[in-house]
C-alpha cells in the first residue's frame, strides 16, 4: 500500500510538473511571438500597446516556472524567508501589465463609456493600495498575503482578463473596418484572455489541479490565438516592402527620364531667351507701323508660351526630395484654399475635413497637388455654376482629398489622356497640360494613387495616400 501511494503520488507530480512546464512555455511564447517582431513602423494601431501583453507574459511565465520549483523542492524552499511575499510581487506585477495592456486597448475601442471603465479601474486600483495599508497589523503575515493574492486574483486577474478579452474582441471589428481583414484571429485572441481571466480571477490552483488545468489551456489558446492574430503584421510588413521596392524602381526610372529632359529643356531655354531678347530690341529699332508690330508680338507670344512649356518640363523633371514627415491634411488644404483666394471670391467653396487626418509627405508638394485641383476646379466651373466642394476624409487604411467641380466634366475617351504631359482641355494657349502629370508624379512619390472621374454634375479629383496613425 505504500508502494501504490508512493507511485500515485509520483504520478500527480509528473502531471503536476508537464502542467507547470506548458503553462510557462505559453507564457514566454506570449512574449517571444510579440518580443521578436518588429512593430516600430506598422501603421497598425495595437502594434504600440502589444509590448505590454508580452511584458505580462514574460513575468507570468517566470512566475508560473518559479511555482514549479516550490513544488518540487517544497521542503527546501520552507526554510527560505520571504518566499511567500515574492510569490505576491510576481504575481501582482504580471497582473499589473495585463490590467495596463486592458487600459490601453480601451483607448482603441469605440466603446463610448471608456471614461467610465478607466474611472473604475483607478477606484479599484486605491481600493486595492488602500486595503494593503489598513490590513497591515490587523492579521498575522501569513494571513496578511493570502488576502493579498485573492484580492489580485479578483481585480487584476478577472478585471485585467475580461476588460483585456473584451477590449480586443470589440477592437477586431475595428480592424476589418480597416481593411486589414484579421478580425476572427483577433476576437478567438479576446475570447482566450476573457478566459483565462475569468479562471484565473475565479479560482485559485489551492482548489485542485483541474483549475491549474484550465489556466493552463487557456494560456494556450492565448498564444495560438496570438501566433496567427500576428500575421496580419507580416503581411503589412510584405506590403510595405514591395511598395518600398516599386517606390526605389519608379524613381530610379524617373530619376534617368528626368535627366535626359532637363538637359532637353535646358538646350530649349537658352535659346529661346536669347530670341525673346532680340524681338524686344527689335521692336524697338523697327519703324512704327502695325503690321511689323502685330507679327514682333506674335513671335513675342510664341517665344513666352514655349519658354512656359520649358519652365513646366523644368519642373516635372526636376525631382524635389520628398519629406517625410507628420502633415495634417486640413491644414494643407487651408493653405491651398488661401494660394487661391484670389480666384476663388466668387465661388461658394464647400469644406468637409477630418480634422484629425494625418499622414506622412511633404506639406508643400501636397499644398502644390491641392492648389492644382482647385486650379482646374475654377478653369472647368461654368459661368452660372461656380461651386467647389473639397472633402478629405479616411478610407479604412487611406487618406483621401477629393476637390469636385460642377462643371461639363471630361468625355469618357479622353479620361486616359488627361495625366499625359502637354494633354489640355484647355483653350489654346491656356494651359501646358503637365498640371495632372505633375500631381500623379507627387502623388506616386508618397505612395499614393491618383483617381479622376466624372460624377453626376461634374469631375472629381480624388488623391488617395496611404494613413498615418496620430
Amino acid at each position: 500500500m505504500v508502494y501504490l501511494g508512493w507511485i500515485i503520488n509520483n504520478m500527480d507530480m509528473l502531471i503536476i510538473f508537464k502542467v507547470y512546464l506548458i503553462y510557462g512555455l505559453a507564457c514566454f511564447s506570449v512574449f517571444a511571438s510579440v518580443f521578436f517582431r518588429n512593430l516600430r513602423k506598422s501603421r497598425i494601431h495595437i502594434a504600440g500597446v502589444l509590448p505590454l501583453l508580452a511584458a505580462f507574459g514574460l513575468i507570468h511565465g517566470i512566475h508560473e516556472w518559479s511555482e514549479l520549483y516550490l513544488v518540487i523542492f517544497r521542503n527546501e524552499a520552507g526554510a527560505i524567508k520571504h518566499v511567500e511575499t515574492l510569490k505576491t510581487i510576481k504575481l501582482c506585477l504580471s497582473f499589473v501589465f495585463l490590467s495596463l495592456f486592458a487600459w490601453q486597448m480601451l483607448n482603441l475601442t469605440s466603446w463610448r463609456y471608456t471614461r467610465w471603465l478607466k474611472g473604475g479601474m483607478v477606484a479599484v486600483l486605491v481600493i486595492f493600495i488602500a486595503g494593503l495599508v489598513l490590513r497591515y497589523d490587523m492579521n498575522s503575515y501569513q494571513v496578511y498575503i493570502a488576502h493579498t493574492r485573492e484580492q489580485i486574483r479578483w481585480f487584476f486577474a478577472l478585471g485585467g482578463g475580461l476588460l483585456s478579452g473584451l477590449a480586443v474582441h470589440s477592437y477586431a471589428n475595428i480592424l476589418e473596418e480597416e481593411g486589414y481583414g484579421a478580425s476572427l484571429p483577433f476576437k478567438l485572441m479576446g475570447l482566450a484572455l476573457a478566459g483565462y481571466g475569468l479562471f484565473a480571477g475565479l479560482f485559485s490552483v489551492d482548489a485542485g489541479l483541474w483549475v491549474l488545468v484550465c489556466q493552463t489551456f487557456w494560456a494556450v489558446c492565448i498564444t495560438v490565438t496570438l501566433w496567427y492574430a500576428l500575421r496580419v503584421f507580416d503581411r503589412e510588413r510584405d506590403s510595405q516592402t514591395e511598395a518600398a521596392l516599386h517606390q526605389l524602381h519608379q524613381d530610379a526610372k524617373l530619376k534617368e527620364l528626368g535627366e535626359l529632359i532637363s538637359a532637353v529643356a535646358h538646350e530649349i531655354k537658352t535659346p529661346v531667351s536669347s530670341a525673346m531678347v532680340s524681338c524686344d530690341l527689335l521692336s524697338r529699332q523697327l519703324p512704327d507701323d502695325e503690321n511689323y508690330h502685330r507679327q514682333i508680338n506674335r513671335i513675342m507670344n510664341s517665344l513666352t508660351r514655349a519658354a512656359e512649356i520649358s519652365h513646366e518640363v523644368l519642373n516635372y523633371a526636376h525631382h524635389k526630395p520628398v519629406k517625410h514627415e507628420k502633415v495634417r491634411l486640413c491644414d494643407t488644404i487651408g493653405a491651398a484654399v488661401q494660394l487661391n483666394q484670389y480666384r476663388l471670391t466668387q465661388f461658394e467653396l464647400r469644406l468637409e475635413a477630418d480634422e484629425q487626418l494625418v499622414v506622412d509627405g511633404d506639406s508643400g508638394l501636397l499644398e502644390e497637388v491641392i492648389s492644382n485641383f482647385i486650379s482646374n476646379a475654377i478653369d472647368a466651373s461654368q459661368e452660372d455654376d461656380k461651386r467647389i466642394k473639397i472633402r478629405c476624409f479616411r478610407d479604412k487604411l487611406n487618406a483621401v482629398v477629393q476637390v469636385l467641380d460642377y462643371g461639363d466634366g471630361i468625355a469618357p475617351d479622353m479620361m486616359h489622356k488627361v495625366t499625359q504631359p502637354f494633354f489640355t482641355t484647355k483653350p489654346k494657349g491656356e494651359g501646358t497640360g503637365m498640371g495632372l502629370s505633375l500631381c500623379r508624379q507627387i502623388i506616386s512619390r508618397h505612395g499614393g494613387e491618383l483617381l479622376l472621374r466624372n460624377h453626376s454634375e461634374g469631375f472629381v479629383a480624388e488623391m488617395r495616400l496611404p494613413g498615418r496613425n496620430q
